[in-house]
């Protein structure tokens, strides 16, 4: 049979195998080797791992009885003397009669290498990521009530990390601060400065307990721009201060474009609205405007990042602020609320959603 195979191939197609740099090797259907290129035979004259190789391993399409395996080409890859191979087995057919394989030894090892690198890498970058969620997500406040104030809340960042932040901060006994941020991105650059923004806005209410929403928003904008980052970069941030000794709340707005709710326990709606810019880096700073209202007792305010509002549905149709509003003026209720939101979208999320609702309890 070998000789059969051997004289039906000419002396082109031998040439041909020769000048190839990748080993290869002819098998006939029993197994054995009837042809070595010359690539090949130098190797297996530097190589007794790669003799006992050669002698204790056929093609995949060899070891199988089953005649359509037999017939198709069969691509694996193997280690072989500390080097990694793709192994790509053909068959051979001469006027219709299957006659041996041809088997084509081709080094990957440098490719390989690259990829197990790679995967390395992201596997350190992954655990990286993770333990950078797990503190972010520590960072956020519980849910629970702080004096007057209760707070329930509703955390989704799109990947392992999130460019959206709150907090809740007691400036003294008859007062608290709260804010909701949205860092430009994601990832682990938008999860680092909503750290810097949690620790900045911590630090100067400590620092100046007397300050107001206007004065804590320009504070926060001049240790940014400290920062001397190189490339563009910008948060939006609402801030307000309640006032449970006189039953105020005063806030002001650095281009957050998501106004907080507000619905008091006879129904009447409004927007929390206050204008001013973006903190940035490139954008000259804002006197930021302040707006002060009652509190009435049950009051209950919904505090929201663009991800509610701009999460599509299979038409590709924005939830959008309109029936965020009618499901806040409706339920009053925050998982209700994201109930209707997560029914509405379709697909993937694409950016992070985060939902505050503070319940006003006055005494």
């Amino acid at each position: 049979m070998d000789k059969a195979l051997i004289e039906n191939l000419n002396s082109t197609n031998f040439a041909v195998l020769n000048s190839m740099e990748d080993w290869v090797r002819i098998i006939d259907p029993f197994g054995n080797t009837i042809f070595k290129n010359d690539s090949l035979e130098k190797s297996i004259e530097k190589s007794t791992n790669l003799q006992i190789y050669l002698k204790e391993n056929i093609p995949l399409n060899l070891a199988r009885e089953n005649e359509s395996i037999r017939n198709t080409t069969v691509i694996e890859e193997k280690l072989i003397d500390n080097r990694y191979y793709s192994i790509k087995a053909s068959p051979i057919f001469y006027q219709d009669k299957y006659e041996g394989t041809v088997e084509v030894f081709r080094d990957i090892t440098s490719e390989t290498s690259m990829k197990i690198e790679l995967f390395e890498a992201n596997r350190s970058m992954l655990d990286d990521v993770r333990f950078v969620r797990k503190i972010q997500s520590s960072i956020l406040p519980k849910d629970k009530k702080y004096a007057n104030l209760n707070l329930k809340s509703i955390y989704l960042p799109t990947t392992n990390v999130s460019g959206d932040l709150y907090d809740i901060i007691k400036i003294d006994d008859d007062k608290y601060a709260f804010y909701i941020a949205d860092v430009m991105g994601h990832g682990v650059k938008a999860s680092i400065l909503t750290m810097f923004v949690k620790v900045s806005v911590s630090s100067i209410f400590e620092k100046n307990p007397n300050y107001s929403p206007s004065e804590a928003l320009l504070k926060l904008r001049k240790k940014f721009t400290d920062l001397d980052i190189y490339t563009s970069q910008y948060f939006t941030a609402w801030l307000g201060i309640f006032d449970l000794k006189n039953h105020y709340l005063t806030f002001s707005n650095a281009g957050h474009n998501c106004p907080p709710m507000m619905v008091d326990k006879f129904g009447k709606f409004q927007y929390l609205h206050a204008n001013g810019r973006m903190i940035s880096n490139i954008i000259e700073p804002d006197k930021y405007n302040e707006i002060s209202i009652p509190l009435t007792k049950d009051a209950k305010i919904l505090f929201f990042t663009d991800g509610a509002v701009e999460t599509e549905n299979v038409e590709k149709k924005e939830f959008g602020l309109e029936r965020l509003k009618n499901s806040f003026c409706k339920h009053k209720d925050l998982d209700k609320i994201y109930g209707e939101i997560k029914e509405f979208s379709y697909g993937e999320q694409k950016d992070d959603i985060t939902l505050a609702i503070i319940s006003y309890d006055k005494e």
